[in-house]
């Protein structure tokens, strides 16, 4: 007598509380590398804002970084729920649009300022693509 079973391959998501803990620690990180530009380092993160300039605080590194880390969490689970490769092709993406991100400290007053918030660029894709990816 044979027996079938009928196995299908369940995917498996990352999951909520991974996602907020890895935008928890992105936010960190990058308060960390803020306060070393900013305090340590005595450099005045400016941006070109229209006609003037806009000082990057804080509060902004810590928004920022928790909603890409929380929206790139979110689109993480969203496509390893319908592909086999979502999470292959989400750090293909993902690592786009970190190094696109990279044109933005272009628009810094300072090359201290720029590299700075290239910086703060990377740490956050690093952590949450590191953290995201890891199973």
């Amino acid at each position: 007598m044979t027996t079938v079973t009928n196995e299908t391959a369940q995917r498996t998501r990352v999951g909520w509380p991974r996602i907020a803990g890895v935008a928890a620690t992105a936010a960190v990180a990058a308060t960390v590398v803020w306060l070393l530009w900013t305090q340590a380092g005595g450099v005045d993160l400016e941006v070109k804002s229209g006609s003037g300039s806009q000082q990057i605080g804080v509060a902004s590194v810590i928004v920022s970084s928790l909603l890409i880390a929380l929206a790139g969490g979110a689109l993480l689970r969203w496509w390893e729920g319908r592909s086999e490769r979502g999470r292959r092709r989400w750090t293909m993406l993902a690592v786009g649009i970190a190094v696109l991100s990279l044109i933005t400290p272009t628009s810094a007053l300072t090359l201290a300022a720029g590299l700075g918030l290239a910086s703060l660029h990377v740490v956050v894709a690093v952590v949450v693509i590191a953290g995201l990816r890891r199973r």
